[in-house]
């Protein structure tokens, strides 16, 4: 019985994280190199503009990390940049 609710919610976690993955990927789409990146942002900015929008978002930092990466999004260091900071690649549609 235990395992059915954790499996439950972990499926409406997937879900209610998926929602804003595809609202972000009305206006984005995976960049796969930097040069045609045209916008990068730390999994924390995603996050934050998630809570802007919706500030009762029950969404971890990890999770829209799996989220993102499930998408086909990727990161890098931003080119020039000085020191590691490693920032997902979008492209504006």
């Amino acid at each position: 019985m235990k395992e059915k609710k954790e499996t439950e919610q972990e499926e409406q976690t997937i879900t209610y994280i998926s929602i804003y993955i595809a609202a972000l990927s009305a206006t984005y789409r995976p960049a796969s190199t930097p040069a045609e990146t045209t916008h990068f942002f730390s999994t924390t900015e995603v996050v934050d503009a998630i809570r802007n929008i919706d500030p009762s978002a029950k969404i971890s930092v990890e999770q829209v990390f799996s989220a993102l990466r499930d998408a086909g999004f990727q990161f890098c260091n931003r080119p020039g940049a000085q020191g590691l900071e490693f920032k997902w690649m979008f492209r504006e549609i």
